[in-house]
């Protein structure tokens, strides 16, 4: 297979911010008087259809929270808040294996791409923390905040694609984030998993290396099984 691109997630596959996640979700669970306390396999549950980022949509899904929208965006811009203060005041470090995958990717002429659902000011400071004026020349696009649940077509990975000018064929999405994997297979691109939830997601042993990429013969993320199997991709 040809790779063009690569779209990288950052939770769990840039940086490691699962810890950072937990401390944000329940402090913001405390201020908002709410007697919900997540242990990690509360977060990976919820991570696990709803993604890190927004991992704490699942604990006001169900009335008389979720009813209640302005209490519902209180807690989620509040533990966005309690997110971004804390990769300020304690950064996590980048994974090392992702660091070569973007070193051996870009000496190969490969683009790099970030595209997450954290909001672009804690995108930003991630991002900036570790690689400071090189975000530009390391990463063809970064867009934090965006959305994954655009129809097929429309999202942003095929906005990224058209403006590179690339074949959704020809790139491929490595990320934690289930909707941020689903919308990327629903866009035609390759996927892989690498998180560290979810019992019916294949994933590999280790992080994938970029050689590695070359010899996928179908997607190795497999969707949770509540929805409809999609078309078949190719399995590595």
């Amino acid at each position: 297979m040809s790779i063009d691109v690569i779209f990288l997630g950052l939770d769990g596959v840039l940086f490691d911010t699962e810890a950072l996640h937990l401390a944000a979700c329940n402090a913001a669970f405390a201020n908002a008087e709410l007697s919900i306390r997540w242990t990690l396999p509360a977060l990976r549950a919820a991570a696990a259809t709803h993604g890190y980022a927004r991992a704490i949509g699942s604990a006001v899904a169900v009335p008389p929270l979720s009813r209640d929208k302005r209490r519902v965006a209180e807690l989620f811009e509040d533990k966005n808040r309690q997110f971004h203060q804390a990769i300020l005041a304690r950064p996590p470090q980048a994974q090392a294996a992702a660091l070569a995958l973007i070193e051996d990717a870009t000496a190969a002429g490969c683009k790099i791409c970030i595209l997450t659902d954290l909001p672009a000011p804690a995108t930003g400071a991630l991002l900036e923390r570790h690689f400071g004026a090189d975000v530009n020349s390391i990463f063809a696009v970064v867009a934090g905040g965006v959305g994954f649940d655009a129809p097929a077509g429309t999202g942003p990975y095929a906005h990224a694609l058209h403006a590179m000018g690339v074949a959704p064929s020809d790139a491929i999405a490595i990320d934690t984030d289930v909707p941020a994997l689903r919308a990327a297979a629903d866009a035609g691109l390759w996927t892989v998993s690498v998180a560290a939830y979810g019992k019916d997601v294949v994933r590999p042993r280790q992080f994938i290396t970029f050689d590695a990429l070359h010899d996928l013969h179908a997607s190795p993320y497999t969707p949770d099984q509540q929805r409809p199997a999609p078309r078949q991709h190719r399995v590595a």
